[in-house]
């Protein structure tokens, strides 16, 4: 007896806003902790950077693996999280594409990615950078991001309050999706899901490639 693929899921209006307002606003925020005077905040928290080949135009990558086969790829035009095969969300527009992590430089690149028939990754990609944010908080207080958001118009939350506004928006997209398979359920309790527990930064590398390192996961 054939097997009816799940429906395609959708984000709602309200959702793909507020997506787009504090991913346009989180890449400008990287690239703030990539400039930062003492040193670049990124390779602080084990971030392994790639610079385009010579003669390649393109964004600088920045990838951290997290928990188990997880990792996160950083570029000023967006983010990918994943195994292998994942998600990739442009800073313009919050909607998540099917995206392998392969070396890539630019935009255009990612521009054909097929939407993604389900948003299981899009929540942990959500709460990940929420715990980075939370690991920012901690480590430098409120007057770094304080003094970040100051050249960016139009702010889309508060500087003491981003963590939470990416845990609430990933709690909004869990909410919104359905378990496969199990009509009128929905995704499992925040206590049941995994999170992220940023590690205590190494000391920072300044040249070259620096490894990545792996942040604690928990249930």
């Amino acid at each position: 007896m054939p097997v009816n693929p799940p429906p395609r899921q959708y984000l709602s209006n309200a959702i793909r806003k507020r997506g787009s307002a504090l991913l346009h606003q989180q890449c400008w925020l990287w690239g703030q902790d990539i400039k930062r005077a003492e040193g670049n905040l990124l390779l602080a928290h084990g971030f392994e950077r790639a610079r385009p080949p010579d003669g390649v135009a393109g964004s600088s990558q920045y990838t951290l693996a997290v928990a188990g086969d997880l990792s996160v790829r950083l570029w000023g035009f967006g983010i990918y999280f994943g195994a292998g095969i994942g998600i990739f969300l442009n800073r313009f527009e919050f909607i998540p594409r099917e995206a392998r992590r392969s070396d890539l430089w630019q935009a255009r690149e990612m521009s054909a990615l097929p939407r993604a028939k389900d948003f299981s990754l899009l929540a942990q990609t959500l709460r990940w950078i929420g715990a980075y944010e939370a690991w920012v908080l901690r480590t430098l207080g409120p007057e770094h991001r304080k003094a970040c958001l100051v050249g960016w118009p139009g702010a889309a939350t508060s500087h003491c309050l981003i963590a939470e506004a990416w845990n609430e928006l990933a709690a909004q997209v869990e909410r919104s999706q359905p378990i496969p398979g199990a009509a009128g359920c929905r995704i499992a309790p925040a206590k049941a899901r995994l999170t992220y527990n940023p590690h205590t930064p190494r000391k920072e590398r300044t040249h070259g490639r620096s490894r990545g390192s792996r942040a604690a996961a928990s249930v």
